[in-house]
C-alpha cells in the first residue's frame, strides 16, 4: 500500500508501521524554513516509513539527513522508500537518539504522544502511538538527551497533538514545560 505525503508516494504497512499523515507535513515545512538553504545536519527521530526524513532530503539536498527508529520493519520500509525515491538518508536502528551523531543542527520528531488506553488508533501499532500515562514518556526522554546531540545553535522541532513546536538548544526545559501544559489541557 502507498500513501501520499508532501507530494511524494511512500510505501506503508498499516498496523505494522505508523502511516504518515498530512498533519505531519507542517513539521517538514517548519524544518525547511528553519534550515533554509545552508548546509546542515539533521535527524528525524522515530522515522517510521521515513516520510519526514526522505522529504527533507529531497527538498533540501544540501542537508545531511539521519533517521532513527527502534522498529526493524520501519527501517526496512524507510530504506525501501529512500531507494525508490532516490533520497540520501542515513538510517540507524536505535532508541530515540542512540547511534545518531552529535553536533546536529536540527532534530525533528513526531513520536508517540497518546496516553495509554486512548482510543481511535486501533489500526496503528501500539508502540507508534502510546507513550505512558500522560503521553509524554518519549518526548521527556528525547528532550532530556537532545542537548548532548545538538550543536550550540541547534534546535528541536516536534509535532505534538497536531501542533509543531520549536525550541533552540537553550530552550529545551521550556519546551518540556509547554508539552506538559498541553498534555494536561487535553485531559
Amino acid at each position: 500500500m502507498t500513501t501520499c505525503f508532501h507530494g511524494l508516494d511512500f510505501v506503508t504497512e498499516p498496523g505494522v508501521v505508523f502511516t504518515p499523515r498530512p498533519a505531519s507535513e507542517g513539521l517538514v515545512d517548519a524544518a525547511l524554513e528553519r534550515i533554509g538553504t545552508a548546509p546542515a545536519r539533521l535527524a528525524d527521530v522515530g522515522t517510521g516509513t521515513g516520510a519526514i526524513a526522505i522529504t527533507l532530503a529531497l527538498r533540501a539536498p544540501q542537508v545531511e539527513v539521519w533517521a532513527s527508529d527502534s522498529c526493524p520493519r520501519a527501517l526496512e520500509l524507510a530504506r525501501l522508500n529512500a531507494d525508490r525515491l532516490q533520497a540520501r538518508v542515513r538510517l540507524v536502528h536505535g532508541d530515540l537518539l542512540d547511534g545518531l551523531p552529535r553536533d546536529l543542527d536540527l532534530i525533528v520528531a513526531n513520536l508517540p504522544y497518546l496516553p495509554a488506553g486512548s482510543t481511535g488508533y486501533d489500526d496503528e501499532p501500539e508502540a507508534a502511538v502510546f507513550s505512558g500515562e500522560d503521553g509524554l514518556d518519549h518526548y521527556r526522554r528525547l528532550l532530556g538527551e537532545a542537548a548532548y546531540h545538538l550543536a550550540d545553535v541547534g534546535g528541536v522541532l516536534i509535532q505534538f497533538q497536531g501542533n509543531v513546536l520549536e525550541a533552540d538548544r537553550s530552550e529545551l526545559p521550556w519546551l518540556l514545560t509547554r508539552l506538559e501544559s498541553l498534555a494536561t489541557a487535553a485531559v
